[in-house]
């Protein structure tokens, strides 16, 4: 009510989900520009990572300003005040996750202190994605805690009532819980919704579903707090290219096929070697969970990998067919084996650095998880005060101790993949 006393107003925010190419770096820019002519010489720009102040300087350049009026919350150190009289503060949602120590005050703290608690300028949460864990909730494994860089998110909205924050996204949240760093929006505690807190808010929406996800995003765009646009598919033609597979290839295929099924089954079996599994069932669920989905992820990300090796050719012939018909050709590399190859380069002495042999096939995916993520880790069972029978990891000298069975599976499954062909990677 408004002869409440004590009560804090917050101003209204507004949500940018425009698609990839409309342009929500520009959009950004333009609302910081169009708030800096109106006599609000500060703002603050937050993004996931501190390489995209070249982007945002780059915008901020475009409309006619000096780019380095973008300067990174980095230059200054913590614990003095920034020393800054005007202009456009970036950082990362990971610089805003440092607490208090000792006379260092926290990043959000040095902001708010900058700013002034009665600022009314523009606070960009770019890629505001980064904080959709702001209020924890409930996953498919349990309890899900909140983030550290959501929750700073939410602080510095809490400090700042007054400012003109927008959340910029294409994906705003996978999850109506995901939501709970948009609190400007008003979705609950306000006059729009009838929701007063955000848990009920939570538990309508998802009771409603889908039809009351779009229900919601309808609303939000009859009040103006939300746009999302993306850019005209107009005339864009969709080509197959099919690849037929050749039998040398359906031979390597099949050959990574029955390896896999042998993980498989010397998975489930290293489980039970450790005690991980017994003849009751499941005796620690969370190790179990790791260790299937290690497994599968290996899985799914060495045959994207071999897939996409096999296609190649077709790919390089369509190309070529492409630029002698005068057209353009733009590829997407998904994954380019970079961090495989770094993990292999670090692991070459220095001496050998003249003559330097490393395989970096996808085949490498496989043996990095056998060497790392195959379950070898000995459980010892036990019951609890409610007569579970469950288990715990042994541990001695305070180190893990090894089933002697599970890594003998482990090394024979390794020697097995080692005598494979290896598979080329797509850019070799």
């Amino acid at each position: 009510a408004d002869d409440a006393n004590g009560v804090v107003r917050f101003r209204r925010g507004f949500f940018i989900g425009d698609g990839t190419g409309v342009g929500k770096g520009r959009e950004s820019a333009s609302i910081v520009l169009d708030n800096w002519m109106q006599g609000r010489r500060k703002a603050v720009w937050i993004s996931k990572s501190d390489k995209l102040i070249e982007d945002a300087q780059r915008d901020w350049s475009a409309l006619g300003m000096e780019r380095l009026l973008v300067t990174p919350l980095s230059r200054f150190p913590r614990g003095k005040p920034i020393a800054l009289p005007e202009g456009v503060l970036f950082t990362t949602y990971a610089t805003l996750r440092s607490d208090d120590r000792g006379e260092k005050v926290s990043r959000v703290k040095q902001i708010v202190e900058w700013l002034g608690s009665d600022f009314d300028g523009v606070i960009i949460f770019d890629e505001a994605h980064a904080m959709q864990n702001a209020g924890g909730g409930k996953g498919e494994r349990g309890d899900v805690t909140p983030s550290q860089q959501g929750r700073a998110g939410l602080r510095l909205q809490h400090a700042l009532p007054n400012a003109r924050v927008v959340y910029v996204s294409a994906t705003g949240a996978t999850t109506v819980q995901n939501l709970a760093y948009a609190q400007r929006l008003g979705l609950w505690g306000g006059d729009d919704f009838p929701f007063s807190t955000r848990a009920e808010f939570v538990e309508a929406i998802e009771a409603g579903g889908v039809a009351a996800m779009e229900v919601l995003a309808r609303d939000l765009r009859a009040l103006g707090l939300y746009t999302a646009r993306s850019l005209s598919f107009d005339g864009v033609e969709y080509e197959l290219v099919e690849h037929e597979l050749t039998a040398e290839q359906r031979r390597i295929y099949d050959a990574y096929a029955g390896a896999f099924a042998i993980i498989h089954n010397h998975l489930d079996a290293a489980m039970q070697a450790a005690n991980i599994t017994g003849s009751t069932g499941t005796l620690n669920r969370q190790a179990k969970s790791a260790a299937r989905s290690a497994f599968e992820s290996a899985k799914q990300r060495f045959f994207g990998h071999l897939l996409t090796s096999m296609k190649t050719p077709t790919l390089i012939r369509s190309i070529a067919a492409d630029l002698e018909a005068g057209h353009s050709a733009v590829i997407q590399i998904v994954s380019t084996g970079e961090a495989l190859m770094e993990r292999r380069l670090a692991e070459v002495p220095t001496e050998e650095w003249n003559d330097i042999r490393v395989d970096i096939t996808p085949r490498e995916y496989v043996l990095d998880y056998l060497a790392h993520s195959f379950p070898v880790q000995l459980y010892e069972p036990f019951t609890d005060s409610e007569g579970n029978l469950s288990s715990r990891p042994v541990v001695r000298d305070g180190q893990p101790v090894e089933c002697r069975e599970a890594a003998r599976r482990r090394d024979a499954l390794i020697e097995r993949l080692a005598s494979l062909p290896p598979v080329p990677g797509a850019l070799d």
